[in-house]
């Protein structure tokens, strides 16, 4: 699923074992790792203030705890001394509580002449930028007391922060906020990045994130396996199938989209469309007569087929390579009916929307899977799959898609911010996606794409990872050519999806 392209992510826990094993056994020291993270964490604070206050001077006051954390950014305080910023420290935790590296930092700031000043209840934060090294990724519980009363002073001020390996409050492995967290610009994470920096509330709060190795030699990540990786486009180069002189559309699947209940025909149609711009090779759809000819008229290229009694299904899926079954499937008996054929079919199916509910509905359903499945819940559908509250959802998005693919048997993209890809045990995040999605349609535009990628011969998990790339990316390039996040359609992004990978088949060969 993921290769040697891929970008690990980890928990906390892990990265702790990989912090220790460089320290332990690749002896490097633990005060060295220190200095360079306080090092990559300043270079990152240079770079963003040019930016921020081009050659002008800016003051800075760098917000420590009594951690470890703490450490990296009284060298980052002393650091900025060294090239003549106007800089203080505001010790929140009490410096007669440090120890090891974090002590022998918190002595060579203060042999730098820094000012270091102790919190105090009504402390003003007046700095033109600020760098939060109060927490890390050690917190498990709520922030409490001074530490919650620090991050809400900072967040009012609405300048700029630079986060010293993770926002404090923010969850390292699951992107929760814990009670409360600081909202950074910039966040510099160190030896492994976490996984909770990049999905559910993580990208809010972290901005945009760098990441900074500190010399920490490869043998070492090793030692310290891991199943969630980000998800990199480079790892399908191969996925997509070779596009030669002399095909025809017969070398390209046919895919079957079966939707398009009462008052639902839009939710059909795009996803229809989508496949069509995705490359499949032949389109058709099972809808309800009625919707006949605004499908036709919208795509001529699909063969529409009316149909009152979804038993007459099994007489249309001759020559068909995939499935897809949901967008606009409804709740009543003929959606049901609907699911039980494309289930019975025994062809690679991607399940969505309403058909999700309706297995969520009726479990039993799974008993009669005979191929392949790729299942695309949002947090809510995700929960009711599981039986569980969709807040149960996103306080682990990753144990929650863990759970569903294993119970499902199936591969899962669990949609929401920092998408996840699930199969067998190993995670991908798509690492793309705006806010601008949040509109009705961008489901079913998904569920095209990746049914025609499957109708095309792409194994399930590589068009869920290229699928779901593909999705979010073309949402990006959507919103930076309109300049925002307000007003996206879900059509918009077809053309921009079949712009996309027809780049990518072209740099790989395959075009």
């Amino acid at each position: 699923m993921a290769n040697s392209l891929s970008q690990p992510l980890y928990t906390a826990e892990q990265v702790r074992q990989l912090d220790h094993y460089a320290i332990h056994q690749q002896g490097i020291p633990g005060y060295t790792l220190m200095e360079r993270a306080g090092k990559a964490t300043f270079k990152v604070l240079q770079q963003q203030c040019l930016q921020w206050f081009g050659k002008a001077g800016y003051s800075l006051q760098v917000l420590c705890g009594s951690g470890n954390n703490a450490g990296d950014g009284y060298i980052v305080a002393g650091l900025a001394k060294q090239k003549g910023v106007e800089v203080e420290v505001i010790a929140v935790g009490d410096p007669g509580k440090l120890k090891g590296d974090a002590l022998t930092a918190y002595q060579w700031c203060l042999k730098q002449l820094v000012p270091i000043i102790p919190w105090q209840e009504k402390h003003e934060l007046t700095a033109d930028v600020f760098v939060d090294a109060l927490l890390g990724t050690g917190l498990t519980g709520s922030v409490r007391n001074t530490y919650a009363l620090v991050i809400e002073t900072l967040n009012v001020t609405e300048k700029p922060v630079i986060a010293v390996d993770i926002p404090s409050g923010l969850c390292a492995d699951t992107g929760a906020v814990l009670g409360v967290a600081v909202k950074a610009e910039n966040t510099v994470t160190f030896i492994g990045r976490k996984r909770g920096l990049y999905t559910h509330q993580g990208p809010e709060f972290a901005g945009d994130v760098s990441f900074a190795g500190l010399g920490v030699p490869e043998l070492v990540y090793h030692a310290t396996p891991c199943n969630s990786h980000l998800l990199d486009p480079a790892c399908f180069s191969n996925a997509l199938p070779i596009r030669r002189q002399n095909s025809h559309k017969g070398l390209f699947g046919h895919l079957l989209l079966i939707g398009g209940d009462h008052g639902m025909a839009g939710a059909i149609t795009m996803a229809a469309e989508a496949a069509l711009h995705t490359g499949a090779g032949l389109v058709s759809v099972v809808t309800r007569p009625a919707y006949i000819s605004a499908i036709q008229a919208r795509c001529p290229e699909v063969m529409a087929v009316g149909c009152d009694n979804p038993d007459q299904i099994a007489r249309v899926l001759a020559g068909k390579t995939a499935i897809v079954v949901g967008p606009g499937l409804g709740q009543s008996h003929w959606s049901r009916q609907c699911l039980l054929a494309a289930i019975n079919s025994g062809l690679p199916l991607v399940i969505d929307a309403d058909g999700l509910n309706l297995m969520a509905v009726e479990p039993t359903l799974l008993e009669q899977k005979q191929s392949d499945w790729l299942l695309t819940p949002h947090p809510g559908e995700a929960g009711r799959l599981m039986g569980v509250s969709t807040q149960k959802i996103q306080q682990n998005r990753f144990a929650a898609v863990e759970l569903l693919a294993d119970q499902y048997n199936s591969t899962i993209v669990l949609k929401g911010a920092g998408s996840l890809v699930c199969t067998k045990g190993q995670i991908q995040l798509a690492n793309v996606g705006n806010p601008g999605m949040a509109v009705g349609g961008m489901g079913d535009v998904l569920s095209g794409l990746l049914g025609a990628l499957l109708a095309q011969g792409v194994s399930t998990v590589d068009a869920a990872g290229l699928g779901t790339w593909l999705h979010s990316h073309s949402a990006d390039q959507l919103a930076e050519l309109i300049g925002g996040y307000y007003g996206l359609r879900a059509t918009e992004l077809i053309p921009l999806i079949r712009k996309q990978i027809n780049q990518m088949a072209v740099k790989s060969g395959h075009g």
